[in-house]
C-alpha cells in the first residue's frame, strides 16, 4: 500500500506513525481499515473511525454518502427495471448488459447477458437503470482528436442513467443525451459537461 502523509493537525493521533528514514509523519489508519474489510471485522470499523481525526471521518462521511446514493440507485434497478432491459454496467467488460433475472433469496446478485451472450453476475449497486425518454440535448467536442475524451463523456452520461449517442463531425463529435425530463438533460449537460462538476451527491 502507498505511504499516506500526515498533514493533520491532531495531537496523540493513534494512527500517526514515523518512519525514520522519512522526515515526515504518515498516516496508518488506511492500512488498519483495509485490514479490518479483508478480515470482515466490519463491527470494529466504527470505533477506528471515532478515534480518528476531523479530516479522516469528514472523508467517512462523504464515502458513506457516496455508498448510500449508489445503493438507491440500485434499488432503483431492482424496482423498476424489467427483466430484457438494457441497463449500464459500472464494472466490468461490458457496458450494456441485458436484465435477465433479479435477485431472489437475499442474494445481492442479478443475473445479466453481456452483448457476446456471456450471462454474468452483478450486484443491484453496479447497475444503472438507461432512461427510455426522448427529451434531448447536444454537447459538442471540438476536435477529432478528442474521441477519447468524447467516450469518457458518453460513459459519464450513462453512467448517470441518460441515453447517450456520439455523432462524429468534420469538426469534432456531437455527443447527444437522452433523459426522462428536458430539466435533467439540461442540468446535466450544463452542470456535469459544460462546468464539469460531479453532481452525483445530488441525483
Amino acid at each position: 500500500m502507498t505511504d499516506i502523509v500526515c498533514d493533520q493537525d491532531f495531537k496523540n493521533c493513534p494512527y500517526r506513525i514515523y518512519d525514520l528514514e522519512k522526515d515526515y509523519p504518515l498516516c496508518d489508519y488506511f492500512r488498519l481499515h483495509a485490514r479490518l474489510i479483508i478480515n470482515r471485522e466490519f463491527s470494529k470499523i466504527p470505533s477506528l473511525i471515532r478515534r480518528a481525526c476531523k479530516w479522516i471521518q469528514k472523508e467517512e462521511k462523504r464515502l458513506d454518502f457516496i455508498r448510500k446514493i449508489a445503493r438507491d440507485m440500485g434499488l432503483e434497478v431492482l424496482k423498476n427495471a424489467q427483466i430484457g432491459d438494457t441497463v449500464f454496467c459500472k464494472v466490468g467488460t461490458y457496458n450494456e448488459v441485458k436484465l435477465l433475472e433479479k435477485p431472489s433469496g437475499g442474494s445481492i446478485f442479478l443475473k445479466c447477458q453481456a452483448p457476446n451472450g456471456k450471462i454474468i453476475r452483478v450486484q443491484a449497486c453496479d447497475l444503472r437503470k438507461i432512461s427510455k425518454g426522448h427529451y434531448f440535448g447536444e454537447f459538442l467536442i471540438k476536435g477529432i482528436e478528442n474521441e477519447e475524451k468524447v467516450k469518457v463523456l458518453e460513459y459519464k452520461a450513462k453512467s448517470y442513467g441518460f441515453r447517450a449517442e456520439i455523432e462524429k463531425k468534420d469538426n469534432g463529435f456531437l455527443l447527444k443525451i437522452y433523459g426522462d425530463s428536458q430539466q435533467e438533460v439540461d442540468e446535466f449537460i450544463n452542470l456535469s459537461l459544460e462546468q464539469d462538476f460531479d453532481i452525483s451527491p445530488y441525483i
